[in-house]
């Protein structure tokens, strides 16, 4: 027979994921603030044990602004934050080790819409890469250039579409400027 204890973590469990499950739109609409899956296991010799599964954090526009999940002992496994702008586009993501000490930070730099800049940081604040974004008039990303802290080249996107604004291919450069791989994209109508 199930005790009262059993019921509600039963029923808190199955409420968080069904919050987890939520449209960022659901989030915002009823001023979720955090949402907590705890994961019950009934198998160990008749008692229940609980663990902490996962955490989300909200900001008022139902972004993450935290997250954090957890391995089956209970230890933190992955946890990340975001800051984002005025577009709701994050601007900011600092991904922690499970010691939760910083191991990368990405910040992402926008123009009116579209992302131009990303830089990557190490936990230490050095900067390990840089990709830049190229967009034609109609706003579709034409190229990508990741380069090294010394501003040497790593990969070159570049990016070709058809009239419809439809992706055609994606050609991928290596540091020497020499062709690596090309995706060609067709569509049926």
């Amino acid at each position: 027979m199930m005790n009262y204890k059993q019921l509600f973590l039963i029923l808190i469990t199955f409420f968080t994921q069904s919050i987890f499950a939520q449209s960022k739109k659901e989030v915002k609409k009823y001023k979720v603030k955090s949402t907590t899956v705890l994961v019950t296991d009934s198998r160990v010799e008749g008692k229940s044990k609980s663990r902490k599964d996962s955490y989300q954090k909200f900001d008022s526009n139902g972004n993450v602004i935290e997250e954090e999940e957890y391995t089956k002992d209970g230890t933190l496994k992955k946890k990340e934050a975001r800051k984002y702008n005025k577009n709701n586009d994050v601007i900011e993501e600092i991904i922690y080790d499970e010691k939760s000490l910083v191991k990368k930070k990405i910040i992402t730099d926008y123009n009116d819409k579209n992302p131009t800049v990303e830089t990557v940081f190490d936990g230490k604040g050095k900067i390990v890469e840089k990709t830049t974004y190229v967009y034609n008039v109609r706003g579709e990303k034409t190229m990508e250039l990741t380069v090294d802290e010394k501003g040497k080249a790593l990969k070159k996107n570049i990016y070709t579409y058809d009239k419809n604004g439809l992706k055609t291919e994606k050609k991928t450069y290596d540091g020497n400027g020499d062709l690596i791989i090309t995706k060609k994209y067709t569509y049926e109508y």
